[in-house]
């Protein structure tokens, strides 16, 4: 359904008396990859790697520098105006502070139906059924509807959140970390909604999270990206039981656990290097625990290759330990 094709994302940097350009932030380099209909593909990273201007460019609500998006093998970067807001109906967002996301001045029924009244042709009546179905599907009343946003706790709110994403019946949602402000039992049932909701609506997800028990419960597939460049992707259950980039597998041995057997522990040190002046050649290179001759260089470039059957790491660091 959705494939990326060498997407950027620069923000360029302006100053002085004239405000002009001296600099560039580059926040997504060079991705592609592609998510099948019906697949749920989880993309983690540390804050500041990318992810979520990543997924607001693949529906372009920001606009991307380079590279080519194609919606059912059309290249939608290529849209206008009016071609995509025909298309939005079938994009859709959910954000991750559930509170802020919401207008605090409209009732519940107002903030859903919004979409219905601008992409659709239904009168009143149609209208309100179709919430009304949408706001039980996500677990809530039909007095809910004529309520205020903070009238409700942080899980009831994500909930109005899916329910306005769900109401023009998406192909394809973006869930931009949507359950990282709410308490843990929120969150799981938060997580079963999500897969319940899949099923029904016959759903794509890209599912944004830094919390890698999220997505190991929630994502068929993994794509870890860092400093805007993607590092590995792999079926869920090959990046959990053998993740081959060193960044991965920090990831995965220092995730909070209640039980863990003792070993030794890949714990990167310092802090992701900022996205203005990344590093030449390999960008993990500063932080790699084992880094080669050509990587402290800048004598590689990054680019995956497949090291066994749709398990893709950056070629430069499959072989670092």
């Amino acid at each position: 359904m959705i494939e990326i094709r060498n997407l950027k994302k620069y923000f360029p940097i302006k100053g002085g008396f004239f405000n002009k350009q001296y600099g560039e932030v580059k926040a997504v380099e060079n991705v592609s990859f592609k998510i099948p209909e019906g697949e749920i593909l989880g993309l983690v990273g540390e804050s500041g790697s990318g992810k979520t201007t990543l997924g607001r460019s693949i529906i372009r609500l920001i606009e991307p520098s380079n590279g080519k998006i194609f919606y059912n093998n059309k290249n939608i970067i290529k849209f206008k105006e009016k071609e995509m807001r025909e298309l939005r109906k079938d994009f859709q967002i959910i954000f991750q502070d559930p509170f802020a996301s919401l207008d605090p001045r409209k009732k519940v029924f107002d903030i859903i139906s919004q979409g219905l009244k601008i992409h659709t042709k239904m009168n009143k009546e149609e209208i309100y059924e179709k919430v009304k179905t949408i706001i039980n599907d996500v677990g809530l009343q039909e007095e809910h509807l004529k309520r205020y946003p903070h009238e409700f706790s942080g899980g009831q709110r994500q909930r109005i959140g899916i329910a306005r994403a769900l109401v023009l019946d998406p192909k394809f949602i973006i869930a931009d970390e949507p359950v990282s402000a709410l308490d843990v039992t929120i969150q799981a049932q938060i997580l079963n909604l999500i897969l319940e909701l899949k099923e029904k609506y016959s759903l794509t997800i890209l599912f944004i999270s830094h919390d890698l028990s999220v997505i190991n419960q929630i994502a068929d597939r993994v794509m870890v990206m860092y400093l805007g460049h993607m590092v590995e992707i792999a079926s869920t259950k090959k990046l959990f039981s053998n993740p081959r980039h060193p960044y991965t597998r920090s990831l995965i041995e220092t995730a909070p656990q209640i039980f863990r057997k003792d070993k030794k522990k890949i714990i990167l040190k310092g802090d992701i290097p900022s996205p203005i002046n990344p590093p030449s050649g390999c960008v993990f290179r500063t932080r790699c625990p084992n880094p080669s001759h050509d990587c402290k260089h800048g004598n590689i470039e990054m680019g995956l290759i497949e090291v066994s059957p749709e398990h893709w790491v950056d070629q430069c660091c499959v072989n670092c330990n």
